[in-house]
């Protein structure tokens, strides 16, 4: 479906994450390049001049005041989400936040419920999820191509030097693979079966006391596994893999981001799957955004509110899990 007006979009954030969304918007005809709000106008104007928006703003409580301002998506750190997703309810503004949705399930749960009094819209952005490898891959899994999805495998890992001050190593900005990267194994396994009945944790603490590498088992409703795991001290195959009796689907590296995908039944050659994308990818979000906006929707069908809290609760778990004793 093709939104039928044309939203201003604002960022809060001008780091790395906001780049790649404000790329992602340039692919769509109905979405504005309307503001940027930063830490310093500085850092603002030099992303508004790179990525052609309109109007910068050295102030985020400036930026969310501008009353032609439709949607604003959060790029900051994960330890901000919850206070700059209030921020903007309140100022009555559609929110996409960055993943992860908060920091906690009371985070999540109060952010919720503030946009159903405010009546505004709210969705966690799990670009993925609106990605067409990953769409199709589901589409596969579940198609009856494979028999029945048994267990599914999912890594997520980099090399990331020690900082204590790095935002994927300090507690206080959020820090840690589970919440950082393993977020994708464990939401594509929660797309597939569901949310876990079992959960085992098996981690490494960083010396600053957030997860390093942790690997988690899940047993889902229906006897279902998944075998996933994240790592900032080494690189993974990063795929994500679901068996049947009847063969594999399989989304190769990188499979968090547009990628190659493929099917193998038992013995047979493997083969590819076409898919076409549009864009970086981070368009997809931004468009599901809209289309629920034209359709006078405050949460999204696909990405509902619901899933995000299911989300969390099983995120908190097994941080809760892995956390140094």
């Amino acid at each position: 479906m093709e939104t039928q007006k044309k939203y201003k979009w604002g960022i809060i954030g001008a780091a790395r994450i906001a780049n790649k969304f404000a790329e992602g918007l340039k692919v769509l005809p109905n979405a504005e390049r309307y503001a940027i709000a930063a830490r310093s106008l500085d850092r603002a104007e030099e992303f508004r001049a790179k990525h052609g928006f309109q109007k910068a703003f050295g102030s985020y409580a400036e930026m969310l005041a501008d009353p032609e301002l439709d949607a604003v998506y959060i790029a900051t750190t994960n330890n901000l989400h919850y206070e700059h997703t209030m921020m903007c309810l309140e100022a009555g503004k559609a929110v996409l936040c960055e993943k992860p949705f908060a920091s906690n399930l009371l985070q999540v749960k109060m952010m919720v419920e503030k946009a159903r009094e405010k009546k505004v819209f709210l969705m966690e952005a799990l670009w993925t999820r609106f990605i067409p490898s990953t769409l199709m891959f589901w589409e596969k899994a579940k198609s009856g191509l494979i028999g029945k999805p048994l267990l599914f495998q999912c890594d997520f890992g980099f090399v990331s030097p020690f900082d204590p001050k790095s935002r994927v190593y300090a507690p206080e900005l959020g820090g840690g693979s589970v919440p950082d990267i393993g977020i994708y194994p464990v939401f594509t396994s929660m797309m597939l079966f569901g949310k876990p009945k079992e959960i085992q944790v098996c981690s490494v603490p960083a010396p600053t006391g957030t997860d390093w590498t942790t690997a988690v088992l899940f047993k889902h409703e229906n006897n279902e596994i998944s075998m996933l795991s994240s790592s900032f001290e080494m690189k993974l195959n990063n795929e994500a893999r679901v068996y049947g009796e009847g063969g594999r689907v399989m989304l190769h590296a990188q499979f968090s981001v547009p990628t190659r995908l493929s099917f193998r039944l038992r013995d047979e050659i493997e083969t590819d799957i076409p898919v076409e994308t549009l864009g970086n990818g981070y368009n997809y979000e931004a468009a599901e955004v809209m289309n629920c906006l034209d359709r006078g929707l405050t949460e999204s069908p696909s990405l509902p509110l619901s899933f995000s809290l299911d989300l969390m609760a099983v995120l908190d778990e097994i941080c809760e899990k892995a956390r140094p004793k």
